[in-house]
């Protein structure tokens, strides 16, 4: 692989997370003020280089060895554990990082996203991962405690005095035991997503203590 495929790569990874966030912002977005941490989270980049591109408005450009192939690559010898679980429609970069590491990866978090965009071909068609039958929700099933999805949603909320407002509505799934948990909050404000992750996680623990007693 070249270091302009490279920089392809990366800058797929950037503007697919930068997309998602003027999305969810609308009008208030604005890439001068961007959230470094929050961008950081979604691209598995450190903050050191996101500043670096943040002087480039986020272009990547060719390092100055561009053209030079690489001899190997930090993956080689774990792409056969990464195509299985992309075989398998696993394909939650977290969860593939941890698999390799488990085996003895020393690389970084970039790198397994950027396999797992260029082999989305090894990834089955949704109707194949989706079962007729049973929870449809659940793609797949971990450990306890290893995946989790959770998203905000926003509903318009009728007071009783007839005042109509907005309100965030956080969701989270467990991949485990396929418990939903949702919670209502005034904002989707990163204290309001880190109250309903800690509660989130104390429901599934409960869940998972209730089901033991039964077992």
């Amino acid at each position: 692989m070249t270091n302009e495929s490279n920089s392809n790569d990366l800058q797929t990874i950037l503007t697919q997370a930068i997309t998602e966030m003027q999305r969810e912002q609308g009008d208030k977005f604005d890439l001068s003020r961007i959230n470094l941490a929050e961008l950081e989270r979604k691209t598995g980049l450190s903050r050191a280089k996101l500043r670096r591109l943040k002087k480039n408005d986020f272009i990547v450009t060719p390092h100055g060895r561009n053209g030079i192939k690489v001899s190997g690559s930090v993956l080689s010898g774990y792409t056969d554990i990464l195509d299985a679980l992309l075989r398998d429609g696993i394909t939650n970069s977290s969860v593939l990082y941890r698999k390799i590491r488990d085996a003895g990866y020393t690389g970084g978090l970039t790198s397994v996203k950027t396999y797992i965009s260029s082999h989305k071909h090894l990834v089955p068609a949704k109707r194949e991962l989706v079962s007729p039958q049973g929870n449809r929700g659940r793609r797949y099933s971990t450990e306890p405690g290893e995946c989790y999805q959770m998203d905000w949603g926003f509903i318009n909320v009728e007071s009783s005095s007839g005042t109509t407002y907005k309100a965030a509505c956080f969701a989270m799934i467990c991949h485990h035991c396929g418990k939903r948990y949702v919670e209502f909050f005034p904002n989707a404000k990163q204290e309001n997503l880190f109250i309903g992750m800690l509660h989130a996680f104390a429901y599934c623990i409960c869940q998972l203590k209730i089901q033991s007693k039964v077992h």
